[in-house]
């Protein structure tokens, strides 16, 4: 079993935290959270991950509260692929949505 941990920069105040778990080329657990630097921390804003056994992605409120959205993959590997396409692609509009709730 294989596990990689990283964090992939957006720009300076914005990144990804991904952590990946594989078994012979295949993913069989994932994280990829969206974090922002608010007031010198690392702010978690949303994250997709396979906690509880299914792939999903769990929108971050500043009063704690989450919302969880299941995915529709084939499996981890898709999943996995979809969650860093969205948080690269539509990064801005999950940290305005935080930012208006803050």
């Amino acid at each position: 079993m294989g596990r990689k941990e990283f964090f992939r920069g957006i720009d300076h105040q914005t990144r990804l935290r991904v952590v990946v778990v594989s078994e012979r080329g295949r993913v069989i657990r994932f994280t990829v959270q969206l974090e922002i630097l608010l007031e010198d921390i690392w702010t978690p804003i949303s994250r997709y991950d396979t906690h509880h056994g299914f792939a999903h992605l769990d929108v971050l409120h500043p009063d704690r509260t989450v919302d969880k959205i299941a995915m529709i993959a084939k499996d981890f590997n898709e999943a996995l692929q979809i969650a860093l396409a969205d948080f690269l692609t539509n990064c801005e509009r999950y940290i305005n949505s935080y930012m208006r709730e803050k």
